[in-house]
């Protein structure tokens, strides 16, 4: 098998993946979670329940991967940052950039995702083990960045726990006061320069 047949293969799965998630979304937006079917995400993904099942474990999987790629992908980039820059400050430009981008359809979905899973309860433990993918992402990127060796030095474990957490603490905020999306940008950087700056405390 060759290295293009490979890529062609992997390449056609995550096609699949996508299809599957966004339709399992759609429907949830369309007619409501309580009322979405395995049976009717594969219909409308125009594949067969089993294929649903090779790809997710349930439902409440396929709709929270429809949003949380997008966060996946931005965390991604990091190595395309300058080498030299602080990685805390290459994550907050990368985040900030990426909320920014309010045509995006993939930043749509993602928004979508978070407010579905703020309101169902069955989405929420997926959308916690975002925050843990997040980080398992951010550490082996980090340390790869820095040198690091992830069973002997903390370094990347605190970037990565002190980037997902500042990335969740303004989603939340700005969830909990139902601000518009164009705010979403200043509060994560605004997260991050606490993060960065020691997180004083509040002069209030």
């Amino acid at each position: 098998m060759t290295q293009s047949t490979v890529g062609l293969r992997a390449l056609k799965k995550q096609l699949t993946r996508t299809s599957i998630s966004n339709a399992a979304l759609e429907l949830t937006l369309e007619n409501g979670f309580d009322q979405l079917t395995i049976d009717d995400i594969a219909r409308r993904a125009v594949v067969s329940p089993r294929t649903f099942s090779n790809y997710f474990s349930c439902k409440e999987e396929a709709v929270v991967s429809a949003g949380n790629q997008y966060w996946v992908d931005v965390l991604d980039r990091l190595a395309d940052r300058p080498a030299d820059e602080h990685p805390l400050t290459s994550l907050r430009a990368l985040l900030v950039e990426a909320t920014s981008a309010t045509d995006s359809v993939e930043l749509q979905r993602a928004i979508q995702t978070m407010h579905l899973a703020r309101r169902t309860a069955g989405l929420q433990a997926f959308q916690v083990a975002l925050y843990a993918r997040l980080e398992a992402i951010l550490r082996t990127a980090v340390a790869t960045r820095t040198g690091s060796d992830l069973e002997a030095d903390m370094y990347p474990w605190l970037v990565a726990a002190s980037a997902v957490a500042a990335m969740k603490s303004a989603m939340m905020m700005w969830l909990l006061n139902d601000a518009p999306l164009e705010q979403l940008p200043g509060l994560i950087g605004a997260a991050f320069d606490q993060v960065a700056g020691g997180l004083p405390a509040p002069t209030h």
